[in-house]
Order: C-alpha cells, then sequence, then structure tokens
C-alpha cells in the first residue's frame, strides 16, 4: 500500500467524522436553542426592541426587519438589513437575545470596517462559484484526460486546477471562522454592558453562541476532509 492509498483511507476517515461532527453541531445549536427560547432574559426586550436600540446607539444606519424561517436571522451588508427570524422577532428569551446580539455584531463590524468582514464577501462569492464550477471542470478533466490518451495532459492540467481551486476556497473560508467567532465576542460584551450579568445568563448565551460557532468549524472540516479526500485519489491514481 502506497503513501498516497493511506492518506486516501486517513481522509475517507476523516470525512466520516466531519459530517458526523457537522450534524452532531446542528443538533447542538437546535436543542441549544429550545432550551433557552422560553426563559425570559433580564434585559426586558424583545429581539426587534433590543436591536433598534443597539443600532441607535450605535448610530447605524441599519434597517430592522423581520424574516421568515426558523433561526434564519441574519445581517445583509449589501442593503444594510438585519433580518430577525419570526420566532425571535417578538421573543424576550435569552435565546432570542443572543441571536439578536451576534448579528448585531455583523453590523458593527460592517460599520467599523472590520477588514475580515469585507474579506469574507469576496470569499463566499469565490466558493459560491467554486460551488457551481468545480463539478464541470472535474468532469471535463476527466474527459480529456481520457480522450488524449496520456500524450496531450490537458484533462489532468484542468482536473488538478480544479481540484487546487477548491483546496483554496475551504481555506479562505478559514476567514468566516474568524468573522463569526469575532460576531459572538461582540454579542457577549453587549449582554453583559446590557445587563445579563447573572452567571447563569451568561453561560446560557456562551453555549448558544459557541454551539453556533460550531456549525461553522464543523462545516470547514467537512471541506477540508473532502478536498483532502479528492487529492489523495488523483495522487493514488497518478502513483
Amino acid at each position: 500500500m502506497t503513501v498516497y492509498e493511506i492518506g486516501y483511507i486517513i481522509s475517507a476517515f476523516l470525512l466520516v467524522i466531519a459530517v458526523i461532527l457537522a450534524i452532531s453541531a446542528q443538533v447542538k445549536v437546535q436543542s441549544t436553542y429550545e432550551k433557552y427560547k422560553n426563559i425570559p432574559s433580564s434585559i426586558d426586550m424583545t429581539g426587534a426592541e433590543l436591536a433598534q436600540m443597539l443600532i441607535s446607539r450605535e448610530g447605524l444606519n441599519v434597517i430592522v426587519q423581520s424574516c421568515r424561517g426558523n433561526l434564519s436571522d441574519n445581517y445583509n451588508p449589501s442593503n444594510r438589513t438585519l433580518n430577525i427570524s419570526q420566532g425571535n422577532y417578538n421573543s424576550r428569551s435569552i435565546a432570542s437575545q443572543a441571536i439578536v446580539a451576534h448579528e448585531f455584531g455583523h453590523a458593527l463590524q460592517h460599520a467599523k470596517g472590520y477588514k475580515p468582514m469585507f474579506a469574507r464577501q469576496g470569499i463566499i462569492k469565490f466558493s459560491n462559484i467554486m460551488s457551481s464550477l468545480f463539478m464541470p471542470l472535474l468532469i471535463l478533466g476527466v474527459i480529456l484526460e481520457v480522450c488524449s490518451l496520456g500524450r496531450l495532459h490537458i484533462g489532468s492540467f484542468i482536473i488538478y486546477f480544479s481540484v487546487a481551486l477548491y483546496g483554496v476556497a475551504v481555506l479562505l473560508n478559514l476567514v468566516t471562522l474568524h468573522v463569526e467567532y469575532d460576531a459572538s465576542n461582540r454579542a457577549k460584551e453587549v449582554m453583559i454592558s446590557l445587563g445579563a450579568g447573572d452567571d447563569g445568563e451568561k453561560k446560557a448565551v456562551s453555549n448558544l453562541l459557541n454551539a453556533a460557532a460550531l456549525t461553522y468549524f464543523a462545516s470547514m472540516l467537512v471541506s477540508l476532509a473532502y478536498f483532502l479526500r479528492l487529492l489523495f485519489i488523483l495522487l493514488s491514481s497518478r502513483d
């Protein structure tokens, strides 16, 4: 068994572990949210009121609005809107306020010119393009490789090029992790500054935000493991 074949087996094992972690992270977020969504916060405001107050306090030009879906809360930098899911919009729970504070953290990053956030916007566009082009390029490369019968190697170049671009997209997503963790840290500071100082409440906020951040980490691990698997498949086929 070659080194590349061993690498392929290890990467396949890592992919399984990463997928299990990703599923566990999603379950963790949902269960943590369910645990705290009915527990009132000491900050007597709805999610929408909290968002509006924070935006006014910082003097941000951001519109607060409701959006459909469960845990679909987000900040959209393109139109400067802080979108709160219907379950959190009128809720006064710890869970709702923690999520709103996190999205406000992104709005604050945008307002203060937080460079990793702007970099992430370009990374997301690049990743989306790669997601749509990766398989067509890979298939084209395989077809050309078979047709060239080993003489032109154009197919090989396209195959390696597509896999390399995918790898770059995976690594660049480290920036997304940094942005999300920074927004969560800002959210924790906001909640404490507004009076969420009880140890139980601080723990609840931390548990929910950490669980949410874990989903991004797990997603990146899945992409990284998949990339390594593809890479070792190629290398072992050339060995």
